[in-house]
């Protein structure tokens, strides 16, 4: 887990910019190491691997060995060193206003689950994001031809990935640019 690069977008504001801030967040913690911290597939070292049960069951306190004993110990600090690292890197990236807000998360994934619920979209509210979109693109606020069709094509490719192709009347209006199949 490497800081190897720093984040390349606009701090979270809120519903506002939430979508192009949502895709570049998760691009800058997945490069860097943090998803598995809120997604939940890194966990705390397993105890009992390390430390003896007693009859019942129940992991005691006497490790199978000292050497078993102080690896668990590093593991698991080193768990929650990533942890805070994590919850850190997510409040890197958001405004202050969001960090007093969310102030009560203690967890990366508390933090991010709370993010998603606050400002993530409806399915409708993201579909009509997409189209207008389309629909207000202008050639001239683009620096070439190429970033005013990525544009185009980005935004047809989401509208298919939510079960909405675009209508004819738009691929006839934008003749020149390439849409999905």
């Amino acid at each position: 887990m490497a800081d190897n690069t720093s984040f390349k977008g606009d701090l979270l504001i809120g519903k506002s910019n939430y979508i192009d801030w949502v895709k570049r967040a998760s691009l800058f913690l997945e490069i860097n190491g943090f998803m598995p911290y809120i997604n939940n597939t890194e966990h705390i070292p397993d105890k009992s691997l390390y430390y003896k049960s007693d009859s019942d069951g129940h992991v005691t306190n006497k490790p199978y060995s000292p050497e078993l004993a102080i690896r668990y110990i590093d593991k698991k600090a080193e768990f929650e060193r990533n942890q805070i690292r994590t919850l850190g890197a997510i409040k890197s990236i958001i405004s202050s206003d969001n960090i007093d807000r969310f102030k009560d998360k203690i967890t990366a994934s508390d933090l991010w689950d709370a993010i998603k619920a606050t400002y993530g979209e409806t399915s409708l509210e993201t579909i009509a994001r997409y189209f207008n979109k389309i629909i207000e693109v202008n050639y001239n606020s683009f620096k070439n031809a190429d970033e005013y069709t990525s544009h185009i094509q980005s935004s047809a490719l989401y509208l298919k990935d939510l079960g909405h192709a675009l209508p004819e009347p738009f691929k006839i209006g934008r003749a020149h640019v390439w849409t999905p199949v």
